[in-house]
């Protein structure tokens, strides 16, 4: 809360290009925004400052993605 600022980076496994996201980030502790998420504590709320996209960034691929079967506890939300 004291530095809001945040790094985000988003990994295209197929074709190792990375997507980097510099961000304010705020955290929302109550209220409907919350109760809008069955099982929801918190929420974070992300404000994109910078984005830069490098292509081929990753010598790496992977398989697959799969979700975390600890998403299924959050309600239905998740699954959308």
């Amino acid at each position: 809360m004291l530095n809001p600022r945040a790094g985000l980076p988003f990994i295209d496994f197929a074709l190792g290009d990375l997507l980097y996201l510099a961000v304010d980030a705020a955290i929302i502790w109550e209220g409907p925004e919350v109760e809008a998420f069955e099982g929801a504590e918190r929420l974070t709320r992300f404000q994109v400052r910078e984005m830069r996209r490098v292509e081929g960034s990753l010598p790496l691929r992977w398989g697959e993605a799969h979700l975390s079967p600890f998403l299924e506890r959050t309600g239905e939300w998740a699954a959308r």
